[in-house]
């Protein structure tokens, strides 16, 4: 995932490079009004998504997930380098946790996959900087929330001789012991390049600031500091009407 993203930045990078040799030097800041009033645009890419699990000063320790998220944008020009960019959309999130069982001579485990779908808000301040008509860079950073619409909480278990596997809404009341919070916000921060005025490529991460687990008055008492936060790499496509 790491490697992937290095090989966006420097493509990007590459780019910007090429059209800074046949563009005019860029304005990296500008307070003039901005050429265009408010614009939409679509918004389509993975999400490389895990979560942070902790309880006390312990830290578990959650594999990550591929993911989508589709959605629509606006941008709002504040000034010609300054807009603020929100839109909503359709996000894929969630974590796997898998835990290996040894028994003697005997081996098994079980694994658990959690992958909820969030429509979701983000309510960013976007810088933007023109190099020429031919590239534009924006970095943008703000928060995002969140509500919880759907998705599927697995369970498997496994031994030499069986496999069973379970699966129940995310959001729902089957789960006796657990429940996950629809409600979601974190931050946000990302930069991208836009490329002929409409074509968009760029990536974000994410990091959530909220609980999104409750578990039963049960054992309310023996995990009360139980903590699992969402977090999110984006690397996406778009196109700017």
């Amino acid at each position: 995932m790491k490697k992937l993203l290095f090989m966006a930045v420097f493509a990007m990078g590459t780019l910007v490079a090429s059209a800074q040799k046949t563009s005019n030097s860029p304005v990296f800041f500008s307070t003039e009004k901005a050429d265009r009033g408010v614009t939409f645009g679509i918004r389509a890419g993975l999400n490389f998504v895990h979560a942070s699990a902790k309880m006390g000063h312990r830290e578990y320790p959650i594999s990550s997930r591929t993911a989508f998220h589709v959605g629509v944008v606006s941008d709002i020009p504040i000034v010609k380098s300054l807009y603020v960019q929100s839109g909503l959309y359709l996000q894929s999130k969630g974590a796997r946790y898998e835990h290996i069982i040894y028994s003697g001579y005997s081996k098994g485990g079980y694994e658990i996959t959690g992958s909820p779908l969030y429509l979701q808000i983000p309510v960013l301040l976007s810088y933007r900087c023109d190099f020429g008509n031919v590239v534009q860079l924006q970095v943008n950073f703000g928060p995002y929330f969140a509500y919880g619409v759907g998705g599927k909480f697995k369970i498997e278990t496994w031994d030499e001789l069986n496999t069973d596997r379970y699966s129940y809404d995310f959001f729902g009341d089957d789960l006796e012991d657990i429940k996950f919070n629809r409600f979601d916000c974190g931050l946000q921060v990302g930069a991208g390049f836009t490329f002929a005025k409409h074509y968009y490529v760029g990536f974000a991460y994410e990091f959530g600031l909220t609980n999104s687990i409750e578990v039963s008055r049960e054992y309310r008492d023996q995990l009360r500091d139980l903590s699992v936060k969402n977090s999110n790499w984006m690397l996406g496509i778009g196109y700017n009407f």
